[in-house]
């Protein structure tokens, strides 16, 4: 398996924002499941578990637990939907040491298809670079819009005072 960059990601994850035409917040990462032919369910789940992509019969299902804030569920549903794009046939299913690095890839994809860097750059110069109002406008917890900030160079390196 070809070892690739976070960069790599992060530009697989615009591609699909680009091919889904998406250029203001919120990304509806419901539609685009949709539009990739993948069924979401949601069910009352431990709390502990917060989703997992299936294939059963060649068909996709992400399963979301329920009684997730709606950020929670977004950023949940754009990690699963990157194992997808991803990882394919190679799914990872429960996390243990040999495939920790897909959940890491699939993070990273997630946080540019919930807060795509040149719409949070845009936004961010609309809104004064208030990462609460634009967490919410993104529909993302203030700790991902910060961090998704700070990697983008709009706000400085240090710590906020966030909700998660």
């Amino acid at each position: 398996m070809p070892m690739y960059t976070n960069e790599y990601y992060r530009k697989k994850a615009e591609e699909l924002v680009k091919r889904f035409n998406i250029s203001e917040p919120p990304v509806d990462v419901r539609k685009i499941a949709e539009e990739l032919g993948i069924e979401v369910v949601e069910m009352t789940l431990k709390s502990w578990f917060f989703g997992v992509l299936l294939n059963v019969d060649d068909q996709f299902y992400i399963t979301l637990n329920k009684a997730m804030p709606e950020h929670r569920k977004n950023f949940t549903l754009a990690h699963e939907i990157a194992h997808h794009q991803l990882h394919g046939g190679e799914l990872a299913y429960m996390k243990n040491s040999k495939r920790d690095y897909y959940h890491r890839e699939a993070d990273i994809f997630a946080a540019e298809l919930c807060m795509p860097s040149f719409i949070v750059k845009e936004e961010s110069g609309k809104w004064y670079k208030d990462w609460r109002y634009l967490a919410k406008k993104f529909v993302v917890s203030e700790k991902a819009m910060v961090r998704k900030m700070q990697d983008d160079g709009i706000l400085r390196q240090g710590n906020f005072d966030c909700a998660y």
